[in-house]
């Protein structure tokens, strides 16, 4: 008898679960509160970049945090009437925030990163069809130390992912690559072999294949109670009625935390705000996307639209658009460009990233549950990691187990 797995959870991360235990012959049910790939998976940056991933908490970060603390135009802002309900999770991020746990993160993440690349090769070749660029990645930047400084760290690590060696780039050489970009730069840095999509193009692709294969695909379904006997998960109660299942999979993003408390599992999950501006038929266009060093800000061209983005706001789990942040974010960027970036629509977005204090993704079993699973906490990284975090959910729901080393991510790391 075929098993029935329910996922919780319309993103990307959700999307690519569904695909994968789709793929192994489960029948599978997916359940999202609003529109499939509608909150963050929406308008992030499209990076699919796996040399930038590493953990947000940091060497020196904690200093950083107390100098952007009430600055509006800074990368990181803590808004001061979300602290109280941010304090502990703060205190535990800020404990993490060291060159140890740092680099074991980095680690960590590396051995994922490695097959980002890769699956996305094998998600084309499944006929998925997404809109995605393979004109490598440049970083900008004003101070001439940040360049060497990220220049150096690329060099140190390019052998870890397989990938050419970094670029440095004179300003003159950025100009030839990317002509709407400012002279006032002191150079660059391209890496060759990274990538970008439009994010809602490859959930749409999953979302396709998935209603082509059979899958059940209910939106605006919210669970509102998780059942079950002992250690064993039943059902789920939604707006829409009972649904039982013999796995569930639990991919809800920022709400995956709620859920999980419905489970007596305490998940320390909040909120990083981005955001973006997404500009149809612009003026200037770009070739590729581009890191902008010093504003930590980004830009990434699509068909007909040109998407800038970026910051970190803690600010706790809201959807609320600060349009002093969208406007230090405009700011930020037109610093780099040769001339005002327009066009003729502009949709102002900000979608909430769900992240860990540890700065690492929660993947695998809910402890004390046998058929319970969760995959969340990837911050700025769930595009990039969708497929390889799908493959592992149903590696572990079909055998037990996987190839991948997830013991960083085990979810007791939180128990």
């Amino acid at each position: 008898m075929t098993q029935k797995a329910i996922v919780i959870g319309g993103g990307v991360i959700g999307l690519s679960c569904a695909f994968y235990l789709r793929k192994k012959g489960l029948e599978v049910t997916l359940l999202e509160k609003d529109q499939f790939g509608n909150a963050s998976s929406w308008g992030n940056q499209g990076w699919i970049c796996p040399t930038l991933h590493e953990p947000v908490p940091a060497p020196g970060l904690v200093g950083d945090s107390l100098k952007w603390l009430m600055k509006k135009d800074s990368p990181l802002y803590i808004k001061p009437t979300a602290g109280p309900q941010l304090s502990g999770w703060l205190a535990q991020f800020m404990k993490y925030c060291n060159k140890r746990d740092f680099n074991y993160g980095k680690d960590a993440l590396l051995t994922l990163s490695k097959s980002t690349l890769s699956l996305y090769d094998s998600l084309e070749r499944e006929g998925l069809d997404m809109e995605i660029h393979r004109n490598g990645f440049l970083f900008t930047f004003f101070d001439d130390q940040q360049l060497q400084q990220s220049f150096d760290k690329f060099e140190s690590n390019w052998t870890n992912y397989g990938h050419n060696k970094p670029t440095m780039l004179t300003k003159e050489e950025v100009k030839k690559l990317e002509p709407n970009i400012t002279r006032d730069i002191t150079g660059g840095i391209f890496l060759n072999e990274q990538r970008h999509v439009r994010p809602d193009t490859v959930t749409a692709a999953f979302y396709d294949w998935l209603k082509s294969s059979g899958a059940e695909l209910h939106s605006n379904t919210e669970v509102t109670n998780v059942e079950y006997e002992g250690s064993t998960f039943k059902a789920v109660q939604t707006n829409e009625g009972l649904i039982e299942a013999d796995i569930c999979v639990v991919t809800s993003g920022v709400w995956s935390g709620s859920l999980a408390k419905q489970l007596n599992y305490s998940l320390p999950l909040q909120a990083g705000k981005g955001y973006s501006i997404t500009i149809s038929n612009p003026n200037l266009t770009f070739n590729r996307p581009i890191y902008l060093g010093d504003s930590k800000a980004g830009i990434s061209p699509f068909k007909d639209q040109v998407r800038i983005g970026g910051t970190m706001e803690l600010s706790g789990i809201n959807t609320n658009l600060d349009k002093k942040r969208v406007k230090s974010l405009r700011e930020s960027v037109s610093k780099y460009l040769s001339e005002k970036l327009y066009g003729e629509t502009e949709v102002e977005w900000t979608g909430m990233r769900p992240m860990t204090p540890d700065g690492l993704p929660v993947i695998g079993s809910i402890p004390d549950f046998n058929n319970v699973f969760i995959a969340t906490g990837h911050g700025m990284v769930g595009l990039s990691m969708a497929p390889v975090t799908g493959e592992i959910i149903s590696d572990l729901v079909c055998n037990g187990e996987t190839e991948y080393d997830i013991s960083a991510f085990l979810p007791e790391r939180f128990s």
